[in-house]
């Protein structure tokens, strides 16, 4: 059996991810991060097994079209005319993130739930109990099990009230990151195989805690020259410029907050030492 060709509509960022994840299942992703029309999204879906989009770039109508020809499209026009339904509430302070996938065969698998604030994503949320933890759970699998959500996607819900939905991600997850530290199976990884139908990957932690922050640009300084204090100081800092992120997984909450804190404020310029 011949490895699949899969097709990427999505901006670049998220090319990159899905691009790396598909060189290390020896999957070919045919990419492009220009908006298409009916008729362009059906010849690109011709060199394709299927095609995984970011909703926000290709139109409802032209995802019908090209799959009343014959074009495998995830997420599903049914899908997005569900969700289109679903009523979404004003973004809060801090926000409850929970990314899970589903393939085609019903496999289902969920990453710890995170807490989100503006600078900072904790992973597991603190002072989410398990059998909160499990609640929370049970209601997004149903959920993705009644849309029939083949796939993966990253809900955003208010901390206070987990029913009310924020927002959707799909192909640009904030929190996917701290799944490329911390987790067996990233998201980008798992997304593939859900689409592709291949048994998910084990969404466990390696350590107890991981923790990601946004980092600006020294407006004195560069992206580059933090590097020298910071990785010295922490050798198990992982940075992605692309998303504007530093990270840290370990076993100490505490101490990785401090950890993570004292990246944005260096970074920053905020402190010089």
């Amino acid at each position: 059996m011949a490895f699949p060709v899969i097709g990427v509509i999505a901006p670049e960022i998220a090319i990159s991810h899905l691009q790396q994840a598909g060189s290390r299942l020896g999957i070919e992703v045919l990419a492009s991060s220009e908006k298409l029309s009916a008729d362009e999204l059906i010849s690109f879906g011709e060199k394709c097994q299927l095609i995984c989009v970011e909703p926000s770039m290709i139109s409802l109508g032209a995802i019908k079209v090209a799959e009343q020809n014959g074009i495998q499209i995830y997420p599903t026009s049914k899908v997005l005319e569900a969700i289109a339904t679903i009523e979404f509430s004003a973004k809060s302070a801090e926000q409850f993130v929970i990314i899970a996938a589903r393939s085609a065969h019903a496999q289902h698998a969920i990453w710890p739930i995170s807490l989100q604030s503006k600078e900072l994503l904790i992973s597991p949320a603190p002072g989410v109990g398990e059998e909160q933890g499990v609640t929370i759970a049970v209601s997004v699998l149903n959920l993705l099990a009644e849309l029939s959500l083949v796939g993966g996607v990253e809900l955003i819900v208010d901390a206070n009230d987990y029913q009310k939905l924020q927002a959707i991600n799909w192909l640009m997850p904030r929190s996917a990151f701290a799944t490329e530290i911390n987790c067996i199976t990233n998201y980008f990884e798992q997304y593939l195989r859900a689409v592709l139908d291949l048994p998910l990957g084990n969404t466990n932690f390696s350590d107890n805690h991981v923790i990601t922050g946004s980092i600006k640009t020294d407006p004195n300084s560069d992206d580059y020259r933090p590097y020298l204090h910071l990785m010295a100081r922490n050798p198990k800092l992982k940075f992605d410029q692309r998303l504007k992120l530093v990270g840290l997984a370990g076993e100490n909450l505490e101490e990785i907050l401090t950890e993570i804190i004292h990246a944005q404020q260096y970074y920053s310029g905020e402190i010089e030492d």
